[in-house]
This record gives C-alpha cells, sequence and structure tokens, in this order.
C-alpha cells in the first residue's frame, strides 16, 4: 500500500506498506523517522472515499480503512491536547505547533482580528526569525491568501515580539501557550442536527461535551461527571445525562439529547472521539471494555452469528493505548532511563485546571451493553441549566414514531417500577444473557450493511460468484467483487423478507 504522511503542508513522506499490515506498522514508521517517543498525544488522519475526516485506527488492518487507488494521503496531527507544559520533546511540541497554527488559519477558533495578528507574529518569528531579517514577500510563504494591510499588520506585530530572548523555538512555545488558552483548543467538531432540523455542533473536549450554534457560540457544557451514557445507531448520536436540580431539594433528572449526523461514518467518529477522549482524560487505565469492543466486516458479519468467538473480520472500535497520566510517565522512563518522575515533578506542570488538586482527575467506565453503547460512571458536579436549543419560527413538531424525531426525554432518576410499585429487579444471569442479546442484535444489523458505504443495505447480489456485499448504489462502481476478486457479469436485486 502506497501512502503519503505529511507533518506539514511543505514535508511530505513517502511509506509502501503490505496491505494486510495494521495501521500501528505505517505509525511507528512515522514515529521513528521523526524520533518522536511521545506518540501517545498523535494520530494519522484521512479523508474517506466519501470525503469524512476520520482518524485512522492503528489497531486495524490499512487495507479496511483506506479504500480507494493509491497513493493515499495522510497527516500527522494532534489527537489529544494536553497541557503544553506536559510536552518533553522538542519535536512533540513542533507538531503541536503545526497543528495548531493549520487550525488557527482555517478558522477553527474564535479570535479577535488584533489576537489574531499577535499569533500571525509569532508565527513569523518562529518560521522567519527575527524582522529586521525577513522581506516583505516571505510572509506570503508562511500565511497564505493575507492582503497586503493584514501583511502590514503582522509585520508591526513581528517587531514587536522580536527580541534576544525570542529564538524561533521559544517563538513556538509561545504561541502553543497562546493557543492554549483560547475557547476552542483541544476540541473536535461534529456537525449535526437536532429532531427540530435545527443545525447544531457538537464538540468533543477534554472536559466533556459541547452544544454549539453553527457559529461556534456555545449554548451548554456536559461534563463527563454528568454523562450516563452515549450510543449511536445508524447515523444518529444519543447522549443521556443528569441535569441538577439546583440544590432545589428535588432528586436529579436524566435528559436524553438525539442527533442526527450526516452519515453513519460521523456517527461512528463521534462516538469514537467521546470514548477516546473519556478514557485519555478521566480513566486512570484504559479499560477492557474499551481495549476489547469490536464489530466484524465482511463475511465475518454473517460468521459471527454462528461463531461468536471468531476473529474473521474482526476490527476493533477504539484506539487508545494510553491515559494521560500514562501517556506522560511512558514518555518520561523513555527519556530519563531508570528513573520515573515524582510527584512534585509531575505537578511541577502546574495544570490550569486541575493543579491544586495534586490528584489526575478520573472516573470509569462501568460497561459496554453492546457495541454501541457507553454506559459511564456519574458523579454529579455543581448545578448546571437544561439544555436551550433554538427552534426555527416554521419548526412544527413531527410524528414520534420517526426515528429523527424521538423526543428529548427528561425522566426522574428513580428505579424503574412495574405496575404494582413494586422495584423491577434482575439478576446478574438474566443482565448477562440480555447483555448477549443485544450484542447479537447489533451484530445482527451490522451484518446487513453495506461494507462500502456502511450506510445503507445491502441488497444486491453479483452474478456469478454470488457473494452479497454492499447497496445498489455502490455496486454500480463494482467491476469485480470484493470478496472474491471474480469479473460480475451483472448484479441481482435481492430483497429481506
Amino acid at each position: 500500500m502506497w501512502c503519503f504522511v505529511s507533518e506539514s503542508p511543505s514535508v511530505v513522506r513517502e511509506y509502501r506498506i503490505p496491505h494486510s499490515e495494521l495501521g500501528q506498522v505505517l505509525y511507528d514508521k512515522v514515529c521513528e523517522d521523526l524520533g518522536l517517543l511521545e506518540k501517545s498525544y498523535f494520530g494519522l488522519r484521512y479523508r474517506s472515499k466519501r470525503g469524512e475526516l476520520l482518524w485512522l485506527n492503528l489497531r486495524n488492518p490499512l487495507v479496511v480503512q483506506l479504500r480507494g487507488r493509491s497513493p493515499h494521503r495522510l497527516s500527522l496531527q494532534v489527537k489529544f491536547f494536553v497541557s503544553p507544559q506536559e510536552l518533553q520533546q522538542p519535536i512533540t511540541r513542533h507538531i503541536f505547533y503545526l497543528t495548531l497554527k493549520n487550525r488557527l488559519l482555517l478558522g477553527h477558533y474564535a479570535v479577535t482580528n488584533e489576537e489574531k495578528i499577535k499569533l500571525f507574529g509569532l508565527i513569523a518569528q518562529a518560521e522567519l526569525g527575527d524582522a529586521d531579517q525577513t522581506l516583505p514577500t516571505q510572509y506570503h510563504t508562511i500565511l497564505p491568501d493575507l492582503s497586503e494591510e493584514t501583511i502590514n499588520e503582522v509585520l508591526t506585530a513581528h517587531r514587536e515580539v522580536m527580541s534576544d530572548t525570542m529564538t524561533p523555538t521559544y517563538a513556538e512555545i509561545q504561541f502553543i501557550g497562546n493557543v492554549s488558552k483560547l475557547p476552542g483548543y483541544g476540541v473536535e467538531y461534529f456537525c449535526a442536527e437536532t429532531k427540530e432540523r435545527v443545525q447544531a455542533v457538537i464538540g468533543v473536549c477534554t472536559t466533556g461535551l459541547q452544544i454549539l450554534t453553527q457559529a461556534r457560540e456555545l449554548m451548554h457544557s456536559i461534563k463527563y461527571e454528568d454523562i450516563s451514557k452515549v450510543s449511536y445507531h445508524q447515523n444518529h448520536f444519543s447522549v443521556h445525562y443528569y441535569r441538577s436540580s439546583g440544590g432545589t431539594g428535588v432528586e436529579d433528572v436524566l435528559t436524553a439529547l438525539k442527533f442526527r449526523l450526516s452519515s453513519r461514518k460521523i456517527a461512528q467518529a463521534l462516538f469514537r472521539a467521546f470514548t477516546e477522549s473519556h478514557t485519555f482524560f478521566r480513566c486512570e487505565s484504559v479499560e477492557r471494555v474499551v481495549r476489547q469492543q469490536h464489530s466484524h466486516t465482511g463475511f465475518g458479519s454473517f460468521l459471527v452469528l454462528m461463531k461468536p468467538d471468531t476473529s474473521r473480520g474482526k476490527v476493533f472500535r477504539f484506539d487508545v493505548g494510553h491515559t494521560r497520566r500514562q501517556a506522560y510517565d511512558s514518555a518520561w522512563r523513555k527519556l530519563h532511563p531508570g528513573n520515573s518522575p515524582t510527584q512534585d515533578q509531575r505537578w511541577s506542570l502546574d495544570l490550569e485546571n486541575y493543579g491544586a488538586q495534586r490528584t489526575w482527575p478520573v472516573s470509569s467506565t462501568l460497561r459496554s451493553t453492546h457495541s454501541q453503547e457507553i454506559l459511564l460512571s456519574r458523579q454529579p458536579t455543581g448545578s448546571q441549566p437544561p439544555v436551550q436549543i433554538p427552534k426555527p419560527p416554521s419548526a412544527t413538531q413531527e410524528d414520534d414514531s420517526s426515528p429523527d424525531s424521538t423526543p428529548e426525554g427528561t425522566l426522574p432518576h428513580k428505579a424503574n417500577r412495574h405496575d404494582g410499585g413494586s422495584p423491577m429487579s434482575a439478576g446478574p444471569a438474566e443482565e448477562e444473557m440480555m447483555e448477549k442479546l443485544q450484542d447479537q442484535l447489533s451484530n445482527l444489523q451490522e451484518s446487513r450493511l453495506c461494507q462500502v458505504c456502511l450506510d445503507n443495505e445491502m441488497t444486491t447480489v453479483f452474478c456469478p460468484c454470488g457473494h452479497m456485499f454492499c447497496c445498489e448504489t455502490c455496486s454500480k462502481e463494482c467491476n469485480r467483487c470484493p470478496v472474491c476478486r471474480a469479473e460480475v457479469i451483472y448484479v441481482q436485486r435481492v430483497f429481506f423478507s
């Protein structure tokens, strides 16, 4: 497999990797070329055939992720944005700088024009050196698409930051520190739609979930500690969280928010981003339910119904090898063989959010009822106002039976009861049986999905080989069967009864 991995727009590395190799092989080669030891903070990002921006899962084979013709283009980017003081290697800080610079130029951060010009001045100092040795035309090479007026403002800001101590390396550090204080630092955004057809943005960050408007104005923030469950089905994403009563003496209520995303892969990416971010920033260790949760693709999705333990077509859902603390300690031991960071050394980092606690913020993942759902522990925090998502003036109430219009539930946090009023109870055996049935149902639903787009049901059979693999739309692009590589003479339409 022929791959191009870009470290920056001007640095692209070429690799030849066997199709059957895991993504980890490619990532290790990239890190080895860079001399990067702090691997846990980064990942490889690529665009799918349909243009979706996805993270490469290092635990799965490249062939099931990178589809289409070679060469495949990926980029090395920051995946987990920690405090700048936690970065121990110069190359780590440099890649952080490149990722943050790219996001700034793409408008990821909501900054004033004055703040942006100051940041551009630091970029100029980091990449061009002192202002008195820089030609005006050189600014266009590092800051494209800027007007002459803006370039003059950047030149002034560049001269202001120039000093004897402001080396290019220190300018990068200063840039990272300034960007880390911006509201959008470390947030991964996903465009979504509410049941009222209102456009919204869901942000996954170090503290939980953010619900924003299209203009990136924060409407509500839901902390990890208050989230009970997240799940997805097809292109729908749901989050259940506890809303505090604000000290009124009334029990906290369980609120469900449901969103629709552009495709199933984007819903999967949001589900994965939430789970991995929660594990990295809030857990003491990577739990078993996160390490082992998987699904099956291709023929494996059928075989798993008869042989649940089969590894045929097995792909892991999550790719997070360390927590925040483990990542820091692992890098420290590699850079200082034979030593481990003491508590004082670790907390000399002065983490802004947690420095006064002297403990790393943790919570735990309780269990997964099936492969598309994660249950979290819940430790309620202070009062939070209910989520207010504006409705368009012309919006009308839809039928509750519609899968796209499931009402947002607000239920008291009490035990479910039968009609007679006695608490509903289930023993461990019943709960285990229910989990197995839900898992089998999830596998059955996934086994009927098109293995190309993962959105529609499989509705065609390739003839004469007889393999059932994709939907009618995707079958038109296949001249050979993706399973056996036999030539497709014609495509037969089939129906599930």
